[in-house]
């Protein structure tokens, strides 16, 4: 008899299986998004500490060409230092190869803001589309914020900058100025500034030109608002104002900042980070009395205080040496030697503890 071979179903999977493979490739995906997320952080860190070192470089290019570093809005004789208010990054264009960007404009000839400040304030309009430029080598690329800001002091539209240059120690014990840049201080940058390199007595390799910050919100200011009501990121990315604060004829503010005027703001500024070519020490620059990353709001008055280096890095923050080296900082680095290394002629020495 002739057997009729029977032909077999094909076994497919079970509802337990279909549910075993699911959950392996699930736990596989948990185990490797961290991995990811780290070498991200890993490349976004990288691109920002080469586009430190592009700009510590182009300011000793700089320096090789005019003879001192670029300073903050340094007018003409007898102009307005307000109304030209051209920051470091203006000045470098063309050592970063944004040559043509920096023929928009003359930073010593032309005005950057037209009228009196506060009143008729406002950005020249033969320089709108300039200021509204973004410059990749000013961007940090772990900084998810808008890089355009419309609130902003004068108005237009300015594209910020995740890079700030060293206006000093901030501290208040010195019987000096170390965070005015109206007037000298103890840093590197003030409005009209001509630091050369072999004035920076400390040594370069032992003094800071340059760190991050973390853009804000550019969502205009709050007002009535205490500390307590902002969220953490807010506090990371926002400044106090103190409303009640006067100025020092000779520097800083009158009375001088303390510890206490960490809890007393109620007014809010979104504009950290906020403009490029504007040389505003709140916007563009950073002071050393707070280390990285501080838990610490920055707090401000009359476009002067405590404003500090900060990112979106775990654990610390990439700065740029006077020497053209870039070092990655941790938030833990003592308070005394973040400062000291935003002096240029304290004479501290170090241990090689940063």
């Amino acid at each position: 008899m002739i057997r009729t071979p029977v032909a077999r179903r094909a076994r497919g999977f079970t509802l337990i299986e279909l549910l075993v493979v699911i959950a392996i490739i699930a736990i596989l995906i948990g185990l490797l998004l961290p991995a990811v997320q780290k070498v991200r952080e890993a490349a976004a860190r990288m691109s920002s500490s080469n586009n430190l070192k592009q700009l510590a470089l182009a300011c000793h290019n700089f320096e090789s060409s005019y003879g001192h570093l670029p300073g903050l809005a340094p007018a003409p004789s007898g102009g307005n230092a307000n109304s030209f208010g051209y920051s470091v990054h203006a000045r470098i264009l063309p050592f970063i190869e944004q040559e043509n960007l920096g023929r928009t404009f003359d930073p010593n000839a032309q005005p950057l803001f037209l009228g009196t400040f506060p009143f008729s304030f406002s950005l020249n309009p033969a320089l709108a589309a300039t200021a509204a430029t973004p410059v990749k080598t000013f961007l940090c690329p772990a900084d998810g914020a808008n890089p355009l800001y419309t609130v902003i002091t004068g108005g237009g539209t300015h594209a910020g900058t995740n890079y700030v240059v060293n206006i000093g120690s901030g501290r208040t014990d010195l019987g000096t100025n170390t965070y005015d840049p109206r007037f000298p201080t103890d840093g590197l940058f003030w409005y009209g500034s001509r630091v050369r390199v072999v004035e920076i007595a400390d040594g370069t390799s032992n003094t800071l030109m340059w760190s991050q910050c973390l853009r804000g919100p550019g969502t205009g200011t709050l007002t009535g608002t205490p500390r307590s009501a902002l969220s953490v990121e807010q506090q990371r990315r926002m400044y106090g104002s103190l409303t009640a604060r006067g100025t020092s004829p000779t520097g800083g503010l009158n009375p001088q900042l303390s510890d206490a005027d960490f809890a007393a703001p109620t007014t809010w500024v979104s504009n950290r980070g906020g403009s490029w070519i504007w040389g505003n020490a709140t916007v563009n620059g950073f002071v050393a009395y707070l280390p990285p990353n501080s838990p610490n709001p920055d707090v401000t008055a009359h476009g002067q205080g405590w404003v500090s280096a900060r990112s979106s890095f775990a654990g610390g923050a990439n700065a740029a040496l006077g020497d053209g080296s870039v070092r990655f900082v941790r938030d833990s680095i003592p308070a005394v030697t973040w400062r000291a290394l935003a002096t240029r002629t304290g004479g501290e020495v170090f241990a090689n503890d940063f």
